[in-house]
């Protein structure tokens, strides 16, 4: 019987890598101010998020969670593949009741643990997601708090230009006050609602 845990396992576990927290966050159109100024700033979010020390907080906590996941796996998946050699080697002096019985047994564990490497990577893709939201939620109110001060109706990414003149870029002051608002942010690591349904065992049979 070929081992059919090790591969799967393993590359679902390795193809979750902490994403980048540089994605271009929806910069605001704030109102216009009064006097009817169209004036246009423009924001390197990437630049933003990657130096905030709030998302620098949150790679590191999504770093040291995929790496407690891949320990709790790998011993597991250790253990799975110890189980096949020895069931292997077993096949020929069991009957094939006691043999089919035993391999059931197996593809269930093998099975469980999948369930188990799904369920941590939507954990740790839904913590990061969450707290990418509650970085960008907090640019925004900063970049409209800086419309209102310094008289500009609309924020533009720099990734969405070709060219802005330096005076209009306002990054620098936008990771400033992001710093001093939210210096550090603790993810919530939560396995989704449908992967907990999905991996819950079933009730006893009446």
């Amino acid at each position: 019987m070929k081992t059919m845990f090790y591969s799967v396992a393993t590359a679902a576990m390795l193809a979750f890598a902490s994403p980048a927290m540089a994605a271009d966050a929806a910069a605001p159109a704030a109102a216009a101010p009064a006097g009817g100024s169209n004036l246009i700033a423009i924001v390197n979010i990437q630049q933003v998020m990657r130096e905030a020390t709030a998302a620098k907080s949150v790679r590191e906590q999504l770093e040291n969670k995929q790496k407690s996941y891949q320990t709790e796996i790998a011993k597991k998946e250790e253990a799975l593949q110890k189980e096949d050699q020895d069931l292997n080697k077993k096949r020929s002096v069991l009957s094939k009741a006691a043999f089919d019985e035993k391999a059931a047994a197996f593809r269930k564990k093998a099975t469980d643990v999948q369930k188990e490497v799904q369920s941590k990577k939507a954990t740790l893709d839904g913590g990061f997601e969450h707290a990418l939201n509650d970085i960008q939620k907090v640019v925004t109110d900063v970049i409209a708090d800086l419309a209102k001060e310094k008289g500009f109706s609309v924020a533009v990414p720099t990734s969405q230009i070709l060219y802005g003149d330096p005076k209009l870029d306002i990054s620098d002051e936008v990771l400033k006050r992001l710093n001093q608002k939210l210096p550090k942010l603790d993810v919530k690591f939560e396995a989704p609602a449908d992967v907990k349904d999905a991996t819950a065992p079933l009730p006893a049979a009446q």
